[in-house]
């Protein structure tokens, strides 16, 4: 259950520096794409919109992985999720039980003890019969 927890602990931070990371990737898209267009503007050379352009097809590619890894980190967050309310539901089965077990044993206790007295009384009341 521990480990359950600890890896889902993970795994979140994991989902929130990935977040992190994507939404970087957006700021720097925006920003280069701005540049591009103020650069598209003025008079420039071939070159600089090509450096411009590669950079952005590259800052894509990296928001694509980053994507995808938010989505990888989100399924197995899901699958941890349901991992710990399977745990969490066994857990509560077996406190059930336990608390049964003891409820059985006391019942059992309560029992034996009542045989007992009445067992002790029987002995006094025969032992008094004898006695007098």
């Amino acid at each position: 259950m521990r480990d359950a927890q600890a890896s889902q602990a993970s795994l979140n931070q994991r989902l929130e520096r990935a977040l992190l990371q994507s939404e970087k990737i957006d700021v720097l898209l925006a920003d280069y794409a701005a540049q591009l267009s103020a650069v598209q503007q003025r008079d420039h050379s071939s070159s600089e919109v090509s450096n411009y352009s590669h950079f952005i097809i590259q800052l894509q590619t990296l928001k694509s992985r980053a994507q995808r890894e938010v989505r990888q980190l989100e399924i197995e967050l899901q699958l941890g999720r349901q991992i710990l309310a399977a745990a969490d539901r066994e857990l509560l089965k077996a406190e059930q039980l336990c608390a049964r077990a003891e409820e059985k044993q006391a019942r059992e206790r309560t029992s034996r003890e009542a045989r007992e007295f009445d067992a002790q009384a029987i002995q006094q009341h025969n032992f008094r019969a004898r006695a007098l």
